[in-house]
This record gives C-alpha cells, structure tokens and sequence, in this order.
C-alpha cells in the first residue's frame, strides 16, 4: 500500500476509531466498573449551576477511554492483577478524570471553539465556568487519591500532570516560531500527551505487581504508543482537505503550531524558502484557502507527509521490540495488534 493516501480517506480515518478496535470490547465489563468510579468521584453540589452543567457534560460525553483501557492492559502481566482489580479501576477512573480536565483547560488556552467538530466546553458555557470545572475535577483526583492512599500511583501522576503543563507552555513558546526544530516539537507532545500513555501503563503495571523492569518496558511502549497516537493526530489534521472543510482544515498551522509534516518538509533543500512566505502571512492572519491549499501541496511535495509517516513506522518497529520482550500470551498480542493497526496508513 502506497505511504499516501487520499485526503478524505486520512479525514475520515480518525485515530479514534483506530485504537479502541483492538481494545474496546475487551474491557467492556470492567469499564462498566471505571465508569462508576468516574461518576461517584465526580458527584458535585453544583446542580441548576453553569459549572454543575460543565461538570455533568463533560462526564456524560464520553469517548473511546483509550487510557483507562491502557492502564488495565498494562495491568494483566502482574500477578496480583486479580486481588487489585477494585483499585485499578479506581486509577482507570482517575486517569480518565485527568484527561477530562486536561482537554478543558487545552481548550480554554487554545481558545477554541471546536472540540473533534462539536462545540468546545468553554464555547458552550463560557471560560470561567470551564475553568472552574477543569480545577474541580483536578481537586477531586487529588482527594480521592489520598484518600485510598495511591501515594506511588499519586506520585506519577503528579509528575505526569507537571509534565503536560510543561508540554503545553513549551508548544506556546513555539508558536508561529519559524526556526522551531523537529526535537522542540517532540519535546512538547511528550510532555503534552505521551506522558500520560506512559503514566497509564506504568501505574497499571506497578499496582498490579509486576517487577521494576516489567513496568519500565511497559511505560517505554506506552511512550511508542504516545508518539504515534500524537504524531498521527497531527498528520490527520495536516492532511484534511482545506477546499472542502475549508478554515478548520490546517487548525494546528493557523494557530502558529507547526507539527511534524511542516518541520520534516523545512530540513528538505528548498523547504523552508518554500514555506517561511506562508508562515510569515499566516501569522499576519493573512493567508486564504488557496494558499494554504498551496502550502499543503508544497509540504507534501518536499517529503514532509511521507517522513511522518516514516516516523510513526520508525515508533511501530520500536514498539514491536519491546512486546517481544513480554511475556507471550493474549495481552502481549493485543499490544501488537493494536500498535499495528495504529501504524497502518
């Protein structure tokens, strides 16, 4: 199969339907689970209140629970996966509660109007009701994790969520920068969003009683999953037909973020004498359809689409070592799959 594809068929090929098919119906009833945790640890006074109706959103609208499932995967190699399973489905809950807040606050820094096509939370009911509901959930995690005393698991966590910030301010730092490097940009959705795939699955593996080198290959391949998972995100928003979908298409570019298509295409000879005119009229807020439908075809043409796609394989290969290192059963092969179907153009 050719490394391009159609633009449509990038567009419609949504990382969110890729992940969850390899891992969504194996959890089903343990997620029931989760999700009761989700929905007792969120309970709120705030009822008939704009920030009790953030709150009562934004649990209720639920998505594919990518981390949470992750964290009970990584949880199948311990040996007391079993005894522990009440307490991992309350980290599940938390680790899901995390990204919840973590999504509002994007959102409200971002300023944006659009979350995955639907209204974001701060467009609906407005920033201060946002913020308030983001903190509220983060003050929750935090009790609710000393009050089962999870200190290790609170202890990644922590860092964790220090490392999103982190990931976050330095993607801001970056912006509409025209010598920004592919590192810088790595650097950021490390912080930004691998962190937590590697916090899932070292906390899953670490309270279900693995050994110090079972975690780490297990946090190591949810940092491989991470990458990919962001790396292809970006792509897919690269990649979406600007004269159709028109000024949503290229979001990241038009916000001054230049993610691994765009800085893949800078390294090639002629790229950035290619590219810097648009970069330049973009952060004018000047650039049209047109041009940035000739700034897409300009990236494509230097390499740029091909290289992050080469990227995401270089991550797959990575991946695939270290589940040859686990132990050969059905969650192992389930790692596989779902790291391949995640590689697959």
């Amino acid at each position: 199969m050719s490394i391009l594809m159609t633009k449509q068929e990038l567009f419609d090929n949504k990382v969110s339907k890729v992940m969850p098919m390899h891992i969504g119906n194996v959890y089903d009833k343990r997620m029931k689970a989760v999700e009761g945790y989700i929905d007792l640890f969120s309970v709120h006074p705030f009822s008939g209140s704009e920030v009790g109706t953030v709150l009562d959103d934004v649990v209720s609208t639920r998505g594919k629970m990518i981390r949470p499932r992750l964290l009970l995967l990584a949880s199948e190699f311990g040996s007391a996966c079993k005894t522990a399973q009440d307490r991992l489905c309350k980290l599940a809950a938390i680790v899901e509660m995390t990204h919840m807040a973590s999504l509002i606050h994007d959102d409200i820094v971002d300023d944006s109007d659009y979350r995955r096509g639907k209204p974001s939370i701060q467009k609906k009911y407005g920033k201060d009701a946002a913020v308030y509901a983001g903190d509220f959930l983060m003050g929750r995690i935090s009790y609710y994790m000393m009050k089962e005393a999870m200190n290790r698991a609170g202890i990644v966590l922590s860092k964790t969520i220090e490392a999103m910030c982190a990931g976050e301010i330095g993607q801001a730092m970056c912006r509409y920068k025209e010598d920004v490097t592919v590192e810088e940009y790595l650097n950021n959705i490390h912080g930004k969003t691998v962190a937590l795939f590697m916090a899932c699955c070292r906390i899953g593996a670490m309270e279900s009683g693995c050994d110090e080198r079972m975690v780490r290959n297990l946090e190591l391949f949810g940092e491989c999953l991470g990458l990919m998972f962001q790396i292809r995100d970006d792509l897919l928003d690269f990649t979406s037909d600007v004269l159709t979908i028109g000024k949503s298409a290229h979001k990241d570019f038009q916000e001054g973020i230049y993610t691994m298509p765009i800085l893949c295409a800078m390294k090639q000879p002629g790229g950035r004498e290619a590219l810097i005119p648009f970069m330049r009229r973009n952060a004018e807020g000047a650039l049209t359809l047109q041009e940035m439908f000739q700034m897409e075809t300009a990236v494509t043409r230097l390499g740029g689409v091909e290289a992050a796609w080469q990227e995401i394989k270089k991550r797959q290969w990575q991946a695939e070592a270290i589940a040859d290192e686990l132990p050969q059963c059905e969650y192992s092969r389930l790692l596989l799959k779902l790291v391949r179907k995640l590689g697959t153009v």
